[in-house]
């Protein structure tokens, strides 16, 4: 019993990392701008079929292939910012609208990517090895190791920037008010163009990482957008810790649900535990609240 219940918190926690790492994605985005990017889980999807391209089909060491699935998803961040965010938020558009607009540069990114690769499922070569590694009585593999650690490595990376240094101070305060930043000399703009970049390039590399475990398909972006959204919504949208705690407790409720019951009943009852959170804290469980004065 205890062998099985450590092999299920594993599983969770595998998958519950690339659910936090979307959280906090969308958390970084809504943060800079109050949108929520509805095509962050196509960077996801960017990361492993381009690992897919340039270390199978182009044959190129992993250290190449990562730079230039980078300046993919990097590419595509600015096409989201240039060609959606900035038109619409200088037409005053609402945040609603904007993220419609997101909505759509996601479907404009999956029919690229169906042109590019198709629907079958493609095999993502791994970064590290596949090979059984044991810890204690656990059996797993470096990939799937690394990936952990690189989520709880970009958990640190985004509180220092944000809470240590004076560019995250101004990324705080774009959220707080763009217009009254705009107004303190901060260029609002590009604070929200270093949001779109820098969540690509979590998604990105959380895309190459787990592309490996799962398999690679143009269509897992839209589900990946919905698991990181549920993360956000269930820890706290407002905070990127929150929101990546959130994809810690959904993946490891799935595990749990799947292993001991069935994995049918799993994501009904996690939109029962969201919505019994949002009833009676609808920041999340550990979002804080904001106040605004009218």
């Amino acid at each position: 019993m205890l062998m099985k219940f450590s092999y299920l918190l594993l599983a969770g926690l595998t998958n519950g990392s690339v659910y936090g790492l979307i959280g906090l994605s969308l958390s970084v985005v809504y943060g800079s701008s109050r949108v929520i990017n509805f095509a962050q889980g196509e960077f996801v999807m960017l990361g492993a079929m381009c690992a897919v391209l340039f270390m199978v089909t182009f044959a190129l060491p992993w250290p190449l292939a990562a730079l230039a699935m980078l300046a993919i998803v990097v590419v595509a961040a600015l096409g989201l910012d240039y060609g959606i965010y900035r038109p619409l938020m200088r037409r005053k558009a609402a945040p609603l609208t904007i993220m419609i607009g997101t909505l759509a540069g996601a479907i404009v990114v999956y029919g690229l990517a169906f042109l590019l690769w198709g629907p079958d499922q493609r095999y993502v070569p791994p970064v590290l090895s596949l090979d059984p590694v044991r810890l204690g009585f656990l059996i797993t593999n470096s990939q799937q190791i690394s990936l952990i650690v690189i989520f709880f490595v970009f958990l640190v990376a985004t509180w220092f920037i944000l809470y240590r240094t004076r560019f995250g101070l101004s990324v705080r305060a774009t959220g707080v008010d763009p217009k009254i930043a705009l107004l303190m000399g901060i260029r609002s703009e590009r604070i929200v163009q270093f949001s779109f970049i820098f969540s690509a390039f979590i998604s990105g590399i959380a895309g190459m990482m787990v592309g490996p475990l799962l398999g690679g398909h143009v269509g897992m972006g839209l589900l990946l957008t919905v698991k990181g959204f549920m993360a956000a919504i269930l820890g706290g949208l407002g905070s990127p810790f929150a929101a990546a705690a959130g994809g810690i407790a959904i993946g490891l409720m799935e595990a749990l649900m799947a292993g001991y019951g069935t994995s049918l009943y799993a994501e009904p009852a996690i939109f029962v535990l969201i919505l019994l959170v949002l009833v009676i804290r609808p920041y999340g469980l550990l979002g804080d609240y904001e106040a605004e004065r009218r």
